[in-house]
């Protein structure tokens, strides 16, 4: 005989993303996902690398919406546009940020803002985030479109470094 589940469940939700891939294909669809998990974790956590999305489709092909599984290694860039997926959990929050501006394979560069300590170095933090890096309020730094959080596949980043415009501590040794 078991005894009563004292454990809570968290409310879990479809919630809609964009994808971009690395053969620069757009994906959009929707995932289930609980209100508190980080996309980071989602991503990085998934069994063999396998992600579902339902109503899912390449956006420029005209497809009708469907289910699809899509393999996060492949994943470059993951955003939710409507705001109301949590990027970073909450240990991030608190540690201090700093303006980074992260250069892609294919050269695009990416402008944000990551949870770093005041005098953490750039390459550590990087080592030390797994497969995929959390980034706040990214924008396009070619024309400024702004992206919202998003989750970038550490393995599409071949630079990252402070900043231009952002004032601050110059970069450690190692940098």
């Amino acid at each position: 005989m078991t005894g009563p589940n004292t454990r809570t469940s968290k409310a879990v939700e479809s919630k809609r993303l964009h994808l971009i891939m690395r053969d620069t294909t757009m994906l959009e669809g929707e995932i289930y996902i609980g209100d508190d998990a980080p996309l980071v974790q989602y991503l990085a956590n998934r069994k063999g690398g396998w992600m579902n999305m339902v109503h899912g489709r390449r956006p420029k092909l005209n497809e009708n919406p469907g289910h699809l599984i899509v393999q996060t290694d492949h994943i470059v860039l993951a955003s939710a546009p409507d705001g109301n997926v949590l990027v970073l959990g909450q240990s991030a929050t608190g540690v201090g940020e700093r303006g980074v501006d992260i250069i892609l394979v294919g050269g695009t560069t990416v402008k944000g803002i990551l949870p770093l300590a005041p005098q953490q170095r750039l390459s550590d933090y990087l080592s030390a985030s797994g497969r995929f890096v959390g980034v706040k309020a990214a924008s396009l730094a070619a024309d400024g479109r702004a992206l919202g959080d998003v989750v970038i596949h550490a393995s599409a980043i071949t630079m990252l470094r402070e900043a231009r415009d952002a004032p601050g501590p110059a970069i450690g040794p190692g940098d």
